[in-house]
């Protein structure tokens, strides 16, 4: 008997894991946030504690950053930070390539977007669709898309002092 529940209990368990399909008559939602992945606690689990905002002027630039597209194996990312009108092209947007702990990062400008994402990432060669708004003619505003590719090459295991920056509309 208690073998049975157990079995009934575990079946019930793993239907319970399983994917099920939302109510048609709800409206499907973007992409998932964090905060719709996982579900916080209602309350806290301890009193909280009082934390300081920290001095270093070196991370006012870090909290600029609006976009951030890491890649590891290349030792390089492509970031963006919030500047420039936000409603036309507020992305100013870099690569990053890392010389080490030493010498940090060495940090290339590619543009500034109103949105973009990174389609191609190989040692050497990095491309960037982009979405640009620009003023057409009279006064309004046209989106543009395109690509931006970045060609560069290692000198002696460090990044180089420039990099080729090439532009498809």
């Amino acid at each position: 008997m208690t073998r049975g529940i157990l079995i009934l209990t575990a079946l019930l368990g793993v239907s319970a894991c399983s994917e099920h399909k939302a109510p048609a008559s709800r409206p499907k939602a973007s992409a998932p946030t964090p905060m719709t992945v996982t579900r916080a606690p209602t309350r806290a689990t301890a009193p909280g504690l009082p934390v300081s905002a920290v001095a270093p002027d070196d991370l006012q630039e870090a909290a600029s950053v609006s976009q951030f597209h890491a890649m590891p194996r290349l030792n390089a990312k492509v970031f963006s930070v919030s500047g420039g009108d936000p409603a036309v092209n507020g992305l100013v947007t870099y690569l990053g390539l890392f010389a080490g702990p030493a010498d940090g990062w060495r940090v290339y400008p590619l543009g500034d977007f109103a949105a973009w994402k990174v389609v191609e990432a190989r040692q050497g060669r990095i491309v960037i669709e982009t979405r640009e708004e620009v003023a057409g003619a009279g006064d309004e505003i046209v989106r543009r898309t395109g690509h931006v590719h970045v060609d560069y090459g290692w000198s002696g295991g460090a990044p180089p002092n420039t990099v080729s920056v090439a532009r498809t509309d």
